[in-house]
């Protein structure tokens, strides 16, 4: 199980997602941490209400010029790969570039990809 970190104020979860995260403040590229999108709303199933599914990706540049989510993945369970499924099929109409770092070097390769956007 991956610990989480504290630090800046933020709950970060895991050492990679905070390594990128001072990354990206050591090359001044803009973001919002922690956005959460709505892939299938809430709806009404035989009188009940049943729950919407949401997923709160690490890094979003949407609002800042950059067509790129960006999502650190120390490994991935199978729960993740359904879910990113139906949030590539949600964002079809803008088609986000998604990079999914799992190391310390993709990571810098990541960095050095988005100051080329």
């Amino acid at each position: 199980m991956v610990k989480k970190v504290h630090k800046y104020g933020l709950k970060f979860d895991s050492k990679l997602e905070l390594y990128f995260y001072e990354l990206l403040i050591e090359n001044c590229i803009p973001f919002e941490f922690q956005v959460c999108y709505e892939m299938i709303p809430s709806f009404k199933y035989s009188d009940k209400t049943v729950r919407g599914m949401t997923l709160t990706v690490d890094f979003d540049f949407t609002d800042h010029g950059k067509n790129v989510i960006v999502d650190t993945k120390g490994f991935w369970r199978e729960a993740n790969k359904v879910r990113w499924k139906l949030f590539q099929w949600s964002m079809s109409d803008t088609q986000p570039t998604l990079f999914f770092p799992s190391s310390r070097k993709e990571c810098l390769e990541v960095i050095e990809e988005l100051k080329k956007l």
